[in-house]
């Protein structure tokens, strides 16, 4: 290669110009310090404008090679960022100052607000942000696994269900046990989860006896989103995925196994005459074809902003949801507007406005996946041609025979649930509308003056109709249920806030009433024998109708105030005064107070300059509050009509009123414990301690009375427990972040007292539980399984036998359980003796969430758990039968569990040796369908791309997001069934922890984009 003189001269500038500008670059050392204590900052980051930096030492040094001109930006989590030029200079030090903005944060507690870091109560606050990527219409299932001590279960999977929450455990037995929901400043209301600006759950008495009536399960205070700024601000939301059902362990069995086990109860003889090996050919997936793939879409559209002095918010919104069962979906459509005018310097109006209509349809039967698991792998459910092959067309079946070919219908159940499914439904529509309009006048710089006005209208309507061309139909010849209901109700709550500082004394203080009425009214009708296609009611030929009106009303006045004394020393007082007329005349009244303190200990000079503790706060609290969640007329003689005398209708009392009937009361005492540890990891600690008295129970009379009992308040019930949560920045740079955050909660439940300390026992489903003082609410009551005896195959339960004083009355321990004299192992259950087997409540629930960010790149993973509950299966009294059911299909029991049938001498089995219509109950209700109830699943990962600004000024956008996101992801349990997320509720047919057939939560992958303008 030959080198020109211009080459040259090029390649000799080049070096130049390179040792040129190397010379200009500076080495620059020095010290990062905390401005408020003078301690250094360790793993401050410190950036050069021209790319590149490095982090602090432990004693906050740094030395970094920089151009000159060049800016050095310093940083560190907690702090403010803050600037240097080099121009030079080789040392530079900097004192950073705190971020006041954390602590200054202010949640929203309804009534009220105060700054986070004076809080004196158990309060855990959320932006609408953090739950926003779970595909599901309800709020309850975005809070799962986010705040320690609430518990939130999906007894569903059915499209638009809501979670069950449990704040802080159970306390009561026969009231509702939820949540009280609060939505901008007043209780109840709806509100779309993509309306959410912030949720607060307050826990502790302290903080919720300020809403008294209905608080006892907790409160959640949502507020949503406002116009603010000159700016409109427009926002689009989309997202759309697929759900596929969670069948877990379950399996049924396939027919070559039906087959095989079939063939261990019978001799080779009978078994081929009975079953020919042509079943084997025939091989259905019932339950398969009982689900399909489930589709799922969002769409929102919201803007906001200011018109001159009116600041607004408007949305819309729209979701859909085709279930993973067939026949199943939820679709619902909601709008909001928020407006917001000055009127004068100190007056300002505030107007609301939410409306939602919703359409379901849930599975026709109650019980399609039941009549699914049941059904036999050898019918085929479709009509068979005149060529012998099958069509898409349903099969009608009322017997053992298949009416198109003349074969075998083996099921036991003369029942085809996909042909049901075909021509029956049960569906229904409901829709909402809710108005607040809110004065508010600031009096005088101390005094302001709100009136919030509340308007509520909702109705639903719903229709279950049975065609006279389906099996269900046989008795009936076609049904057809419709009922539908109504609600108006009104509200008004004012208030009088008063805020001064005088000097280092701050003071707060609210006092106001709330006054609330409604009516409700449903009416139901139902018709028999329909000729077909002829849905109306008006074609019946017998009809029965039902109907129902009833009326509320209540008022309240409640007073509240907060003492601060140079920001470190907050005491909080408050009471309520409630009357409900849905209470007996002679009891309608609760007074509900509540106190708190907190004590900022960080900021006392012994730990003022503590680099390591940078905040520390240590708060208790005590209060009462009621639980008014009861049907009407509770306290009130009903009747029913029955029969008639001489041409007269006759009624007959069948429940006797209680005027005395009144709240039930909840009292707890907590402290707990807020920490920040190098402004960085928050920790929270709470213990808390809960009574729940003069719970609403049917109390034992007289005989002589004509009635065996009467509602009455007169049962007690605790919860203790402790909750522990933190959360932090692992990693915290310009370029990459990687936060964590857990929580875990422990919770023990006891009944303390019941009428006469009588055990209560409740069957539902054939299934026992138990309320005993000294035990766990949720106690399941049942014969003790012992086991498969190894020498015979034959099932063991215990038979027991209690120790008794010299009256013949059973002795029991301190926990009040009879306390044993003898155990005798029996082969049928009709000998053995239910006793106390489990606990349906969790012990432990928890959750953890962990986030990492790079170049616009976000990964974000939370997961939660429950540990100590007990579930009990009862599709396997059927479906791991031991051969009880031979019309049945059963359940495989290779599921990894280590299950083993018995078959010879001294097999060490988990199941009996099979027998043919056996009838020692090895299948009956006892604890051997009890299986533990604990699980961990993946709730949540999502994986998102925010665009740079560089982008986003070019298309003129203030925010582009898309992102791909997974519920449900993975679930680690031992489980027999489908689901072990259990509802916490039991109604008149469940248990709660009762797992019968149960809808499984669906998996779900979506993609989204999120676009701001």
């Amino acid at each position: 290669m030959t080198l020109s003189p211009t080459r040259i001269l090029t390649v000799l500038a080049s070096l130049a110009l390179s040792i040129t500008m190397s010379a200009q670059n500076v080495s620059v050392s020095g010290q990062v310090l905390d401005a408020s204590t003078g301690e250094p900052i360790i793993g401050a980051g410190v950036l050069i404008s021209t790319g590149g930096g490095t982090v602090t030492d432990f004693d906050g040094n740094y030395t970094v090679s920089a151009p000159q001109g060049s800016v050095l930006t310093f940083s560190s989590l907690g702090y403010t960022e803050h600037k240097e030029t080099v121009d030079g200079r080789t040392s530079i030090n900097v004192s950073l100052q705190p971020d006041n903005q954390l602590l200054d944060e202010v949640v929203v507690l309804g009534y009220t607000t105060q700054k986070k870091a004076e809080l004196s109560s158990a309060v855990v606050s959320m932006s609408g942000e953090k739950l926003r990527d779970v595909a599901t219409p309800d709020v309850g299932n975005m809070l799962q696994g986010k705040v320690a001590g609430v518990v939130v279960m999906n007894g569903t999977g059915q499209p638009g269900a809501s979670a069950d929450i449990r704040i802080r455990g159970t306390g009561s037995i026969t009231a509702g046990a939820g949540p009280l929901y609060v939505v901008d400043g007043v209780a109840g209301g709806s509100f779309n989860p993509n309306d959410i600006e912030t949720l607060t759950v307050l826990k502790d008495a302290s903080a919720t006896a300020l809403y008294g009536a209905a608080a006892s399960g907790g409160v959640i205070v949502v507020t949503t989103k406002s116009g603010s700024g000159d700016k409109t601000n427009v926002e689009f939301k989309a997202s759309a995925g697929i759900k596929r059902a969670l069948t877990g362990r379950f399996k049924p069995m396939n027919s070559k196994e039906l087959y095989n086990y079939t063939k261990g109860m019978y001799s080779k003889t009978f078994f081929s005459l009975k079953y020919p090996e042509t079943l084997l050919e025939q091989d259905f997936d019932w339950v398969g074809n009982s689900f399909k793939t489930g589709v799922v879409q969002n769409y929102y559209a919201s803007v906001s902003g200011k018109a001159g002095k009116v600041s607004y918010y408007a949305s819309l919104d729209h979701y859909n949801e085709k279930g993973t069962l067939i026949n199943t979906n939820f679709r619902k459509n909601a709008a909001r507007l928020n407006l917001s005018a000055p009127i004068t310097d100190r007056f300002t109006i505030h107007a609301r406005i939410n409306y939602a209509k919703t359409y379901d349809q849930s599975e026709s039967s109650w019980r399609t996946l039941e009549y699914s698991y049941y059904a036999m792998p050898w019918d085929i459910p479709y009509v068979m041609d005149e060529n012998g092959k099958y069509t898409d067309e349903p099969l009608y079946v009322t017997g053992t025979t298949r009416p198109d070919n003349g074969g075998v219908w083996w099921t036991q159940n003369p029942s085809n649930i996909l042909h049901s499914e075909r021509y029956n439904y049960s569906k229904g529509h409901g829709e909402d509308i809710t108005g607040d309009l809110q004065l508010v006048w600031n009096v005088t710089d101390w005094l302001t003056l709100t009136s919030t006005n509340r308007y509520d209208s909702s109705n639903s309507y719903y229709e279950y109709y049975v065609d006279p061309r389906t099996y269900d139909a046989a008795a009936t010849h076609g049904s057809l249920e419709n009922s539908d209901g109504e609600w108006n109700g009104w509200g008004t709550t004012d208030l009088a806030k008063f805020h001064k500082t005088f000097g280092d004394h701050d003071v707060n203080a609210i006092v106001g009433w709330e006054y609330g009425e409604g009516y409700s009214r449903s009416m139901g009708a139902t018709g028999i024998n329909f000729p077909i296609g002829q849905r109306s009611l008006s074609n019946a030929i017998m009809n029965s109708i039902s109907g129902s009106d009833a009326q509320s009303r209540s008022w309240a006045w409640l007073a509240q105030a907060q003492y601060s004394y140079l920001g470190k020393y907050i005491a909080t007082a408050s009471i309520r005064y409630d009357e409900s007329y849905k209470f007996g005349p002679l009891n309608r009244g609760g007074y509900f107070p509540g106190a708190s303190a907190a004590w900022i200990i960080s900021k006392e000079d012994f730990l003022q300059g503590n680099s390591f503790l940078t905040f520390l706060k240590l708060r208790g609290g005590y209060g009462k509050t009621g639980n008014d969640n009861i049907p009407a007329f509770t306290y009130q003689d009903t009747f029913s009509l029955s029969g008639q005398y001489n041409k007269v209708k006759t009624a007959i009392l069948e429940r006797m009123a209680n005027p005395s009937l009144g709240w039930e009361e909840a009292y707890m005492a907590s402290l707990g414990v807020d920490a920040e540890i190098a402004n960085n990891w928050n920790v929270t600690v709470d213990l808390y301690h809960t009574i729940n008295s003069k719970i609403l129970l049917e109390s034992p009379m007289s005989p002589s009375t004509g009635f065996f009992a009467v509602m009455d308040n007169v049962g007690k019930v605790r919860n203790m427990g402790v909750e522990l949560a933190a959360d932090g920045n692992i990693i915290h740079n310009k370029n990459f972040t990687w936060s964590f955050g857990f929580n875990v909660g422990l919770n023990q439940n006891r009944v303390l007292e019941l009428p006469e300390h009588q055990d209560i026992v409740m069957n539902r489903g054939d299934v026992n539980q138990i309320i005993r003082e000294g035990q766990d609410i949720y106690s399941w009551y049942m014969p003790k399984w012992a086991g498969v005896d190894p020498q015979t195959g034959l099932p063991q339960f215990e038979q027991v036998t209690y120790k008794t004083n010299d009256q013949g009355e059973v002795l029991r321990d301190k926990n009040n359980n009879p306390i044993v004299d003898q155990v005798t192992i029996v082969n049928n259950i009709n000998q053995a003796t239910q006793q106390i087997v489990g606990v349906a409540s969790p012990i432990f629930s928890g959750g953890f969430n962990t986030g990492a960010t790079w170049k616009g790149i976000t990964l974000s993973v939370n997961g939660n758990f429950v540990v100590g509950n007990q579930i009990y299966n009862k599709n396997r009294e059927q479906m791991d039968a031991d051969g009880a059911y031979t019309g049945l299909n059963q359940m495989s029991i290779n599921n990894g569990l280590g299950w083993k049938r018995w078959k010879k001498e001294g097999d060490k089995a988990t199941h009996p040796g099979l027998v043919a219509a056996r009838s020692d109950g090895s299948n009956g209700t006892s604890s051997r369908y009890l299986e533990d109830g604990s699980f961990f699943r993946l709730r949540n990962v999502t994986l998102s791309y925010n665009l740079p600004e560089s982008i986003l000024k070019n298309i003129k956008m203030e925010g582009a997001r898309v992102y791909v996101s997974g519920d449900n992801l993975f679930t680690a349990s031992r489980f027999s069934g489908m689901d072990p997320e259990i509802r916490l509720d039991g109604d008149t047919y469940h248990h709660a922890g009762l797992y019968s057939s149960n809808y499984p939560v669906p998996l779900s992958v979506v993609l989204g984009i999120d676009i701001k303008f």
